[in-house]
């Protein structure tokens, strides 16, 4: 009799454990599954770039050809102008369109890089290119002035 419960309790002490272990396996993995679902948003989060990041490039007197180039490419990728109201940009149109400024009267800009901006922005803004005719010349304008 006394056979029968310790193999009783042997046998309840190894289904526990099993349990456990399943449980625990369980729940492994979907830690696992949110850490990397978190990981990849703050990745993703780094890699988009705002227009006032973009303008501070720009802005700088000592930025060079290059940085200019991943500024023009960002800001053409993720950083698209807002909607025309009625066929007038809204005042938030603005800031893009300093941006444009900025990259033309740039010291280290020259013909090629301004009309790599004048192509992809247009591209993907074809709206806004009156604007931005206008205000790239502008700032090309201002090449000597800017200081």
């Amino acid at each position: 009799m006394q056979e029968n419960y310790l193999i009783f309790t042997i046998i309840s002490v190894i289904v526990v454990i099993l349990i456990s272990l399943v449980f625990i396996i369980k729940n492994l993995q979907k830690t696992v599954v949110i850490r990397e679902v978190d990981r990849a948003k703050e990745i993703e989060a780094s890699k988009i770039k705002t227009i006032e990041e973009m303008i501070e490039i720009a802005a700088r007197r000592n930025t060079s050809r290059n940085d200019l180039t991943v500024a023009i490419l960002e800001v053409a990728k993720s950083c698209a102008f807002p909607a025309k109201v009625k066929g007038v940009a809204p005042k938030s149109a603005k800031v893009y369109l300093n941006f444009v400024l900025l990259i033309a009267s740039h010291k280290n800009a020259d013909a090629k890089l301004i009309a790599f901006m004048d192509a992809a922005l247009k591209k993907t803004n074809p709206e806004y290119k009156s604007e931005i005719d206008l205000y790239e010349t502008e700032g090309i304008h201002q090449r000597g002035n800017r200081v």
